[in-house]
């Protein structure tokens, strides 16, 4: 009689939007190919939204779950992670490097944040922050384990080294980066280290302290290749 197939624990990662979704699924799909993959994405940055409380946040991410296991005909059992990537959008900066600009539009460099209602930028930051903090808290949601890894400020900024990026241009780094490693998807455990870490320690409560601190989280860092090494590869 033929042995029954195992069926593959299932991880699934939290991301801001399609275009994030584009640049890495394939990768992380290729590299942990023992493991269900996929991307869900909440269309925007949930942990700036001032309406959402800590349980409507862990609400919208568990529905994303809760609608790839109805899809699938899978059960909490099946699900092994849930990661959450954030952008850090220099949420941690001191209040000194918020500064006024021309436009309501919020604007990025690796040194301020210009804005013409700096105090928008304010509120915005502490809410950030207070929710970030508030999910990396988080060791489960509704049982299932979870866990939260950042890219600064920006996913554009950690990966494409560029800031400020229109949706039609992060559309077009995100397929150009996805094609760039299209066929040697661990090259980009290698990319992650040498060009978007940046000194980001290695250690994942390091790291957190490290983005919290000065500018680093308007910089170019990212803490995911912790991931990796948290959660080895065959």
């Amino acid at each position: 009689m033929a042995r029954k197939t195992e069926m593959k624990k299932a991880v699934i990662f939290i991301v801001e939007g399609k275009s994030d979704k584009t640049a890495l699924e394939h990768i992380f799909k290729v590299i942990y190919k023992h493991k269900n993959v996929t991307f869900e994405f909440t269309k925007g940055d949930v942990t700036s939204d001032e309406t959402l409380t800590l349980d409507e946040i862990k609400s919208i991410i568990y529905e994303k779950v809760e609608a790839y296991m109805k899809e699938n005909k899978l059960n909490k059992n099946h699900i092994w992670q849930i990661i959450q990537i954030f952008d850090t959008d220099g949420t941690y900066i001191p209040e000194n490097a918020i500064i006024m600009g021309e436009t309501g539009k919020l604007y990025y460099s690796t040194k301020v944040i210009s804005c013409n209602d700096r105090e928008k930028v304010i509120r915005r930051n502490k809410w950030k922050s207070k929710t970030m903090d508030e999910l990396l808290n988080l060791s489960e949601i509704k049982g299932i384990p979870y866990r939260c890894y950042f890219m600064s400020s920006n996913l554009d900024h950690a990966l494409y080294n560029k800031m400020n990026l229109s949706d039609e241009e992060k559309e077009l780094y995100s397929n150009k980066f996805y094609e760039m490693f299209d066929g040697h998807e661990k090259l980009f455990i290698n990319f992650l280290e040498s060009d978007a870490v940046n000194g980001c320690p290695d250690s994942f409560p390091a790291s957190w302290k490290y983005i919290r601190e000065e500018l680093h989280s308007l910089e170019r860092h990212t803490n995911l290749h912790i991931y990796f090494k948290e959660n080895p590869y065959l």
